[in-house]
């Protein structure tokens, strides 16, 4: 998909030696408490209310993987306008979040994993690991 193609790119870049970019942000992919906050969180924010059959737990277990750019789409794609006018006859459900999250490809585990590998051959990736070493020491 498009992150592969991204991640070709810059190991092409650094190969070749030409340095495209200043720096590299690794933000890790959020935690199950993480995700469940930003739903919580955004939800709110969005005009939505919090009900019983809005199970935030499930909504936080099937969203790993997800980024948290992944999950702010979700919420905007299900709590428009409209939906939102809606919520005192139709209280909002987990199930209405997941066909928008469905629709996005999830950062899996070995893609992070990989790009971790990759970014530790980096000259960036090469100076965290020795300050990392001389904090330890």
């Amino acid at each position: 998909g498009k992150k592969r193609a991204k991640l070709k790119a810059v190991v092409s870049t650094q190969s070749t030696g030409c340095s495209c970019y200043q720096k590299i942000v690794l933000i890790p992919r959020p935690d199950y408490a993480s995700r469940y906050l930003l739903f919580k969180e955004l939800i709110l924010r969005s005009g939505g209310r919090l009900a019983p059959t809005l199970d935030l737990s499930s909504l936080a277990k099937i969203s790993d993987g997800y980024t948290p750019g992944h999950i702010i789409t979700a919420v905007k794609h299900v709590l428009t306008e409209r939906r939102v006018q809606q919520l005192h006859r139709k209280p909002l459900t987990a199930l209405e979040f997941v066909t928008p999250l469905a629709r996005i490809d999830p950062i899996y585990k070995e893609e992070e994993e990989q790009f971790k590998a990759f970014y530790d051959k980096t000259t960036m990736g090469k100076k965290r690991q020795m300050l990392l070493k001389g904090d330890e020491e």
